[in-house]
């Protein structure tokens, strides 16, 4: 997995190498096999990690939380996927949680030493292994470049590039960098939101003003000695007409 905070996405077939072969073989081999219910945890951001996983049936969900707290799903893994590889980097903690989406979600745990075993005994996956430790640094700078972008157009209040942004879409787009942007739709659509509570809630508060201002300036002019006095002569001359 990546370094936390970053998208985790495991390797599916069509993204498979060397590596994730071996690996999916040597699970297959040498794991134990492991089944999930609906929503049901298979790693906890944070937790130690000394294991991966290979998704035989069903997905997993891939999810991250910000500073806030929330929680925003970055991935979403189909069968063939190798989850929590990046251990095998050094990788200690988990940087993501990892959910079964359905019931009857099935896969393989293997154990970092084994695995590391069978990288040992496969040149090809000796140098599958550095070549998809540079294919995630490149990922990663993908990623830190396209928040650092968002988050200063949404600093600099320029919602309007971040829409224009966040909609751009090229075949050739790091998978770390659609997660980014979808994270950025999130909080765009929230940050609409507030604007819109907010507006809402200065419009009725110019109300309630406008109708303490009203209530206000009424009480002036009846607490007048000028008024009461015309107050007091209009009652007199109505009562004088009542009298004839």
């Amino acid at each position: 997995m990546l370094p936390a905070g970053k998208p985790a996405i495991g390797n599916t077939p069509e993204q498979g190498s060397d590596l994730a072969a071996l690996l999916r073989n040597g699970a297959r081999e040498h794991g134990q096999f492991i089944t999930l219910g609906d929503c049901e945890n298979l790693v906890h951001e944070g937790e130690i990690s000394d294991r991966i996983y290979v998704l035989e049936e069903g997905e997993i969900i891939v999810s991250i939380k910000n500073q806030s707290g929330e929680s925003t799903t970055v991935a979403t893994l189909k069968p063939g996927a190798v989850i929590g590889e990046m251990t095998l980097f050094g990788e200690t903690r988990r940087s993501a949680t990892c959910s079964a989406r359905g019931n009857n979600v099935k896969l393989i745990s293997l154990e970092n030493d084994t695995a590391l075993k069978l990288i040992d005994n496969d040149t090809k996956a000796r140098h599958a292994l550095v070549k998809e430790l540079t294919k995630r640094s490149r990922s990663m700078l993908q990623y830190i470049n396209e928040f650092s972008y968002l988050t200063r157009l949404i600093s600099a209040g320029d919602l309007a590039s971040v829409q224009s942004q966040i909609n751009i879409e090229t075949p050739g787009d790091d998978a770390t960098v659609k997660a980014a942007r979808k994270e950025f739709a999130a909080m765009l659509a929230r940050i609409k939101a507030r604007e819109a509570e907010l507006q809402d809630k200065i419009q009725l508060l110019t109300i309630e003003i406008d109708h303490a201002r009203a209530a206000k300036e009424v009480n002036s002019i009846e607490s007048d000695p000028i008024f009461q006095k015309l107050k007091s002569q209009s009652g007199s001359l109505r009562d004088r007409l009542k009298g004839n």
